[in-house]
């Protein structure tokens, strides 16, 4: 009798310890997606956040989200400035840390608003640096047979989505609190995650005395008091410091297009494959900032998540399920493909009633375009260290980001002068603050020469391509 009340207790604790087992394992489903997760939202989740506190009588409101905003973009700039000798596992870790911190100041920013400044500093630079650094390693770990975010996990991470989704609903400052309270959650989890990868180990001892490259310093510090003086033009309607921020941006590419020329051939990359990055970035930009002030403008706010939101969404995953497919199955080389695509999408923006399948498609082959980029630079043969070809992709990309939004904004300023319109009227247009007839020519013929030039980009990068595929053919 006691020997079998033994083998049941026996018997009871080993069934504890599976289900125990299965229950860490299905929790743990849960707690790996979370890289994946931030890598595909720290961009836009946190912008959303801190642009909900702006209050265009007040420039402190607005100090969040430009902080943001600039050191999101810029932040490449500043760790290629500085040589710590950071590989991108350190960079990751670094990135997830910084960001932890910075949503957990968030949370606190409701309590006390000054914490927003230091929160929104954090989280720009971790948007900046996760990105890549969360690449590389990806691609380094596939390499030896590992991979994280397997298919199965996609559901998982469509669960904690949703979570997010329902938290950015609610109403202010509940939705400010909720929403970084489930981001210091994520980051938790991701480091958590990362540090139990198992060909990395972090060692902040390795870390070597920078070294301060002055040229990426000045672009970092020229670039973020552009952005910074932009952003705030636009949401205080200061038209002297949106003036300033154009005629600084002109000198600043005058002096770029110059430098460039001299530059040309110390490029350790093709010129068609530097030029496809720049574009992608550019085409980035399009993508969401001028599509944004487009639909508001001719459609209305309350449409931007039908006729924007929506498709630019239904784009990004179809790219991540079938892109892949289709680069392999045509019978095209994969460059033509995308530039095909590319292509094909931008004139459907100009059809009439066309512009959300438009975005949708842009969306898409922007996506498989990305995608396959980070492939050809990981795999290089070019004297780039590998641990360094992602981030040198990123930082290529965000400047075309960055100068096609100066471009954009030159362009709207250019043509608002021409059409004897005052720049207030553009600084009202670019934050919806009201619906004309003079507001939606601007922006149907910005959209016009904006299509033409990524086009005449598109072209160039085809020329340069076939040029280079005709010298190794000759070499």
């Amino acid at each position: 009798m006691l020997k079998s009340k033994s083998r049941l207790v026996i018997r009871l604790f080993k069934g504890a310890i599976v289900m125990f087992e299965k229950l860490k394992r299905f929790g743990r489903n849960f707690t790996q997606t979370t890289p994946f997760i931030l890598s595909n939202t720290v961009i836009f989740i946190p912008y959303l956040l801190f642009l909900g506190l702006t209050d265009s009588h007040n420039w402190l409101t607005i100090l969040p989200f430009t902080l943001f905003y600039a050191f999101r973009m810029t932040g490449l700039f500043l760790v290629n400035s500085l040589r710590f000798g950071l590989d991108s596992y350190t960079l990751l870790m670094i990135a997830l840390l910084i960001g932890g911190a910075g949503s957990l100041l968030g949370i606190l920013g409701v309590f006390y608003f000054p914490l927003f400044y230091f929160s929104s500093v954090l989280l720009g630079l971790s948007a900046a640096w996760l990105v890549p650094a969360n690449t590389t390693v990806n691609f380094h770990e596939k390499t030896q047979g590992f991979i994280n975010m397997d298919g199965k996990k996609y559901l998982f991470a469509a669960i904690w989505l949703f979570l997010l989704y329902q938290a950015i609903e609610l109403p202010a400052p509940t939705q400010i609190a909720a929403s970084f309270t489930i981001y210091t959650l994520f980051y938790v989890m991701a480091y958590h995650t990362v540090s139990h990868y198992p060909r990395y180990e972090l060692d902040f001892k390795e870390i070597k005395r920078n070294l301060v490259a002055t040229r990426e310093l000045v672009l970092f510090l020229i670039f973020f008091g552009l952005l910074f003086l932009l952003r705030n033009a636009r949401l205080l309607f200061d038209e002297r410091l949106f003036d300033l921020a154009i005629y600084g941006f002109l000198l600043l590419f005058i002096l770029f297009v110059f430098v460039l020329g001299h530059q040309k051939k110390e490029w350790k990359l093709p010129s068609w494959l530097n030029l496809f990055t720049f574009l992608n970035g550019m085409l980035g930009n399009f993508l969401f900032l001028f599509s944004s002030f487009y639909v508001g403008i001719l459609y209305g706010l309350e449409k931007l998540s039908i006729f924007m939101y929506l498709p630019y969404a239904a784009g990004l995953i179809a790219a991540k399920i079938v892109g892949p497919w289709i680069l392999k199955r045509l019978s095209w080389s994969p460059l033509a493909m995308q530039l095909l695509g590319l292509s094909s999408s931008l004139l459907v923006l100009l059809i009439p009633n066309g512009f959300a399948i438009g975005v949708f498609l842009l969306s898409f082959w922007h996506v498989v375009t990305g995608s396959w980029l980070n492939k050809e630079y990981y795999q290089t043969d070019a004297a780039i260290p590998m641990d360094r070809r992602i981030v040198v992709k990123y930082t290529t990309q965000n400047k075309g980001s960055v100068i096609h939004q100066f471009l954009l904004m030159t362009l709207l300023f250019i043509l608002a002068k021409e059409m004897g319109e005052p720049i207030h009227l553009l600084l009202i247009t670019l934050n919806h603050e009201s619906v004309s007839i003079e507001s939606v020519q601007l922006l149907i013929l910005a959209k016009w020469i904006n299509v033409g030039l990524l086009l005449s980009g598109l072209v160039t990068v085809y020329h340069l391509w076939k040029k280079a595929k005709k010298n190794e053919a000759i070499h």
